[in-house]
């Protein structure tokens, strides 16, 4: 069993990939500037929740709020890495926010943690990462190891792949013990703890801007 305390520090890990990301802003292509975006709202995200906790006793609403722009700027992201199929992630946008609006204004209320559109998005950017992955084992020559959107990826396969898994216990009610379910939830913290330490690898390996020089 985790305390409240373990919690918020395996939440708050983001920091470090946040604080890479700064320093390594102005120097990275701009192909990944979505994913350090990401980066930010999710450590954003990470401090307005434990000050929503402590003062009304929840964090429902921000957290309804973020993760729809987090599923924006994951789109964006595959967007300038895919720019040639630039219609479906047009289609995936509308989509997501037709379903998180019935999730969170039809079907539910936005100050309950709804989970429909969380499961939906999950499975979304699994399947875009499984294809991009598969598009550059076909293509790329180097080292996958130290290519940051194989790390990417991965990451979002670790991290989503098991929160849609946990979020389809909390839509469906299947009646589970609540022992399981915490068990459940702590696991997927775990995860989180270790998809944010892929976070600060892959942006270290973030290839810089080329210098321009001019030939005489």
């Amino acid at each position: 069993m985790l305390d409240f305390t373990t919690i918020i520090i395996l939440n708050h890990s983001i920091i470090i990939a946040a604080i890479i990301g700064i320093f390594r802003f102005k120097a990275v292509i701009r192909d990944y500037y979505p994913f350090l975006f990401i980066v930010w709202l999710g450590l954003t995200n990470e401090s307005v929740s434990l000050a929503m906790i402590y003062t009304i006793g929840n964090n429902t609403v921000n957290s309804n709020i973020y993760v729809l722009l987090e599923y924006g700027l994951i789109l964006f992201q595959f967007y300038k890495w895919n720019g040639s199929r630039h219609k479906i992630y047009y289609l995936l946008a509308f989509l997501g926010l037709g379903i998180w609006i019935a999730d969170n204004f039809i079907l539910h209320s936005i100050t309950r943690n709804n989970s429909l559109f969380r499961v939906f998005y999950s499975f979304i950017i699994v399947f875009l990462s499984i294809d991009k992955v598969n598009n550059i084992l076909v293509f790329k020559t180097g080292p996958l190891l130290k290519d940051p959107t194989v790390i990417i990826c991965a990451a979002f396969l670790f991290y989503y792949g098991c929160k849609a898994f946990v979020e389809a216990f909390n839509m469906f009610h299947l009646g589970l013990s609540d022992g399981l379910l915490t068990n459940l939830w702590i696991i997927l913290y775990i995860v989180n703890f270790i998809t944010n330490l892929l976070f600060a690898l892959a942006i270290l390996w973030i290839p810089t801007k080329q210098k321009f020089t001019f030939r005489h």
